[in-house]
């Protein structure tokens, strides 16, 4: 795996993406979780990488599959990294 790590600064805005080819930068992620901006609400915690990364829902656009964030902590992440709902009912099969 050559993908580099990308570090996240606490206080910024990232927006996760449902597109799961778009290739991930420090401004979007990719999610393979096609339900999540109808699942988080804003307000609403992420939980990115067994907790290492935080992040806080601030706005979802369904239309365009998106839900930004409020990066909570510094972080440096790579890719295929698990992430968890607290609180959340996932719509998964």
């Amino acid at each position: 795996n050559d993908a580099e790590k990308i570090s996240l600064l606490k206080g910024e805005t990232i927006v996760l993406t449902t597109d799961y080819s778009f290739k991930g930068d420090k401004n979007k992620l990719a999610c393979s979780y096609p339900a999540l901006p109808t699942s988080v609400t804003p307000g609403q915690s992420i939980l990115v990488a067994d907790g290492s990364l935080v992040l806080t829902v601030l706005s979802c656009d369904v239309p365009a599959g998106e839900v930004t964030c409020r990066i909570e902590n510094n972080a440096g992440i790579g890719e295929r990294k698990n992430m968890n709902l607290p609180g959340v009912i996932v719509d998964l099969p």
